[in-house]
């Protein structure tokens, strides 16, 4: 083994004020990522220089001297294996330059890391750290439709169990929890009447594996149709029909928490059966597609090397969204200087880097999206990877339209979105989690859960329905701007972020009845609540404005027409589509000194076009001297919770 040795004289100060041997033990510690507490003894990850990737290639026992046969390895591998068709841009990222070490009982991983990064041949050394599935596993089986619930009927759908799925349309039914609050949901039904998905768009699940025969999801799988058990394809991968498994190094095995995941995202819509997928498609084959990229199976945890090579897995074959209900515990990285330093990414950061900077839908946006879940902790700092300042974090809320008990909140969290919580007003009440698929078996198809891990995939879906509108459209934007649209199209959540609730006031095994002060979480979870519709708008530019259910609104439209609006002449006001249903309107809106007046009887969403005339009281053509028409598309939502001035102008 490599030992630091310090000659005489070598705690005299230098120039700087730091003595030689502190700076080197210094810059073999920062070379180090994570910890060994809770790391894999018999393995690491290290980046190794050019020179040194070169060496090992060429050679064919590279472990025979070096720093490699000092520390006694085993065996070296390449983290990411060659994929010829993505090769030459892999190393164009370094992701060459990663292998895993195995190492005998007796160096322990400790020594080695220290070893191997005290030589100017390697550039990084990571511990192998297991990550943690955001939720806390517990799955109440779904015993079916509850006719209590029928007011969701007027979607657009006919999936019996939509009703149940109170985080797409919650009506405040007292049937799903003793707190629930009209729309403290994502606000997705009239969104579904511009676009349900689009099969072009390919999510990668990051998790347990999905269950891809479920009778829900099976049609809106990801098929790698060049594979046929022998890697035909030649991405590397034998046997990835639907993904792979990262874990047992296979074809992918189906678990609950993946499943669940994948079924937010994309159950299937319109094929009577079970529940709905937020970009599910409109059962006419038009869902997005689900790739199963799984890192956990049965109590195996995941190590960042098989994250990073499914991530990578992810960008070489087609995903543009990466899922990700995972992470370290919160509190482990504080900054992104700890968990990624500028010059020492970590194995599963550079993996992450790859993906967002691939162009897997050029037509739609540059580069690709990853969305984690802020964590379950508890805690007030988000999990990372998901606290990375270029990658997006999802905080959880309950049914009452407040935070969970056990959603991480604060530095790194950037958007709310549902998530559940059985714990609601001193009850436990498992129709107040999240409903989506399980693997079938003694407990059926269909099941409830909680997490933050429910929230990810809520912000996933939503984020493939603005990526399937804006192909529709024929729009393209930059990956700035379209994160930019889907962390401003929010629900404020802030106004009610004052007192306590009653819930589950304890951490981890320790659950207790009590009152969950608010006040920590104003400000702290991010820009507000996740919805589509709002999204939508934003994708297609039309302004939108929230107005409160049961009474009349006058909006002014000043911000549209000018701030000599009320002198104009305005010949017409029309609902578009199904607006006037969807709003409950009992008569249609009208236009009186300049403001839109508007009475909408039911939560909903239209869009209203209002025409005028400009230059004089009368239109020109003819015989007629007058003035043009013109007109302004105005997207209106009605929401009970509309007291709060949150739309966007």
């Amino acid at each position: 083994m490599m030992l630091l040795i310090c000659a005489a004289g070598c705690s005299r100060l230098d120039e700087t004020g730091i003595s030689p041997q502190t700076a080197v033990k210094t810059d073999i510690q920062d070379k180090i990522i994570l910890r060994s507490a809770r790391a894999e003894q018999d393995k690491l990850i290290v980046f190794v220089g050019e020179k040194l990737a070169e060496s090992i290639e060429e050679s064919e026992a590279p472990l025979s001297d070096g720093i490699f046969g000092e520390v006694g390895a085993l065996h070296i591998r390449r983290v990411f294996p060659p994929v010829g068709r993505t090769e030459e841009r892999a190393r164009q990222y370094g992701l060459h330059r990663w292998y895993e070490v195995s190492l005998p009982d007796s160096i322990g991983a400790d020594n080695a890391a220290q070893a191997l990064a005290g030589s100017p041949e390697i550039v990084r050394v990571q511990f192998c750290t297991q990550v943690k599935k955001a939720s806390d596993g517990v799955v109440f089986p779904y015993s079916g439709p509850r006719s209590a619930l029928s007011a969701a009927a007027d979607a657009p759908f006919n999936d019996p169990s939509l009703a149940d799925q109170w985080h797409y349309i919650n009506t405040g039914s007292k049937t799903i929890s003793p707190t629930a609050v009209a729309g403290a949901d994502i606000n997705v039904k009239d969104a579904w009447n511009l676009t349900a998905g689009d099969p072009s768009i390919i999510v990668a699940v990051v998790d347990e594996g999905v269950c891809f025969d479920h009778p829900d999801l099976a049609a809106n799988m990801w098929t790698n149709k060049g594979e046929k058990g022998n890697d035909e394809d030649k991405n590397g991968y034998a046997g990835d029909y639907h993904g792979y498994n990262f874990v047992s190094n296979g074809p992918v095995t189906p678990g609950s928490h993946g499943t669940h995941v994948a079924g937010t995202i994309a159950a299937v819509n319109g094929n009577r059966t079970g529940v709905c997928g937020i970009a599910g498609g409109s059962g006419k084959g038009d869902g997005v597609k689900i790739m199963s990229c799984q890192i956990f199976e049965g109590d195996k945890g995941c190590t960042p090397d098989a994250c990073a090579r499914a991530i990578k897995y992810a960008a070489d074959n087609g995903a543009c969204i990466l899922q990700c209900s995972y992470g370290y515990p919160a509190g482990v990285f504080m900054s992104d200087k700890e968990y990624m330093d500028q010059r020492y990414y970590s194995v599963e950061y550079d993996a992450i880097r790859y993906f967002m900077e691939t162009d897997n839908l050029p037509q739609v946006m540059d580069g690709n999206l990853v969305i984690f879940a802020s964590g379950n902790d508890s805690a007030p700092v988000s999990a990372y990877p998901g606290a990375c300042g270029d990658i997006i974090s999802v905080t959880s809320i309950a049914s009452d339209n407040l935070p969970a008990y056990y959603t991480n909140y604060g530095p790194g969290c950037n958007v709310a979105a549902p998530g559940g919580e059985y714990f609601t007003g001193g009850d436990i009440r498992e129709t107040a989690t999240v409903l989506s698929t399980i693997p079938p078996g003694p407990d059926g198809e269909y099941g409830w859960m909680q997490g933050t891990s429910m929230a990810c995939p809520h912000m996933s879906g939503v984020a493939a329905l603005a990526l399937a509108y804006a192909k529709k459209l024929g729009l393209h934007f930059t990956h700035g701007q379209m994160v930019s649209m889907i962390l401003t199209s929010v629900d404020a959540i802030d106004h009610r972020l004052s007192g306590t609730k009653r819930t589950n006031v304890g951490t981890g095994d320790y659950l207790v009845w009590g009152d969950l002060d608010l006040r920590p979480y104003k400000g702290k979870m991010g820009t507000g609540t996740i919805n589509a519709w709002k999204l939508l708008m934003q994708i297609e530019g039309t302004p939108c404005q929230m107005i409160p259910v049961g009474e009349e609104s006058s909006i002014s439209l000043t911000g549209y027409f000018g701030s000599d609006a009320k002198n104009l002449t305005y010949t017409g006001v029309s609902v578009s589509g199904k607006g006037l249903e969807a709003l409950g309107l009992d008569k249609a809106p009208s236009v009186s000194s300049g403001r839109l007046v508007i009475s909408p009887t039911k939560t909903g969403c239209a869009k209203i076009t209002i025409k005028a005339i400009a230059g004089g009281s009368s239109l020109g053509g003819g015989n007629t001297m007058g003035g043009m028409e013109i007109s302004k598309e105005i997207s209106v939502m009605a929401r009970h919770h509309a007291g709060v001035t949150d739309g966007w102008l």
